[in-house]
């Protein structure tokens, strides 16, 4: 590995819990039913698209911009002060620093917001660059928002690993001709056969990898 590109929520960082909870919380909050899939629609969506589910499909009647307010409003408190590290995630990042290997995050969250955990956890160090999706124009089920990453990197396909725990952005890094190493999280565990047939290399904890 001389590049990797890093996912952030449930690779780096524990934060799929709240996530889980974010669109149900609106939801309720505000009196509107939560429908049995929610999850499994909003996990591959960026807050934007969120926001638009919830006006075009669930009748939600405030602005988009209202809905995205609100939601990053309930996230940023938890990304700046409790959202924790994945075990041993550190220690893997620091051996890999001290290779000299260049390393990224790519991100379906915004910057906003993740900003300030990053500088809590002291990641920033480690990484060349914070890479949005929404800066790319590009969502992870493409192969393109990848390959943006790697450039950027200087890397190439055959010395770039991309770290992914979501289902969707392991098939879009493979897609493109990458080698992806996935992550276990306990919010996608129901995808874990597939993605373990799907990705290169499964690990359940980066002390694996040390």
């Amino acid at each position: 590995m001389k590049s990797i590109i890093f996912d952030l929520d449930g690779t780096l960082i524990d934060s799929m819990p709240v996530w889980k909870n974010t669109g149900r919380n609106f939801l309720e909050n505000h009196g509107f039913a939560v429908p049995k899939n929610l999850h499994s629609v909003v996990k591959t969506q960026t807050i934007g698209q969120t926001a638009e589910y919830f006006r075009t499909d669930l009748g939600v009647t405030h602005s988009t911009e209202d809905i995205i307010k609100e939601i990053v409003n309930f996230v940023e408190d938890a990304y700046r002060n409790t959202i924790p590290l994945k075990p041993f995630a550190k220690e893997f990042l620091e051996k890999e620093f001290e290779k000299g290997t260049k390393m990224c995050v790519l991100t379906a969250s915004e910057s906003s917001y993740i900003q300030p955990a990053l500088e809590r956890l002291d990641l920033l160090k480690y990484f060349q660059f914070i890479l949005t999706c929404t800066e790319t124009g590009h969502y992870k089920s493409e192969p393109e928002v990848f390959r943006i990453a790697m450039n950027k990197l200087g890397g190439n396909l055959d010395n770039t690993v991309v770290f992914e725990d979501a289902l969707y952005a392991v098939q879009g890094a493979k897609k493109g001709g990458f080698t992806v190493y996935a992550v276990a999280d306990p919010v996608t565990e129901a995808d874990s056969k597939i993605i373990q047939s799907v990705a290169d290399k499964y690990i359940k904890s980066y002390q694996e990898l040390l």
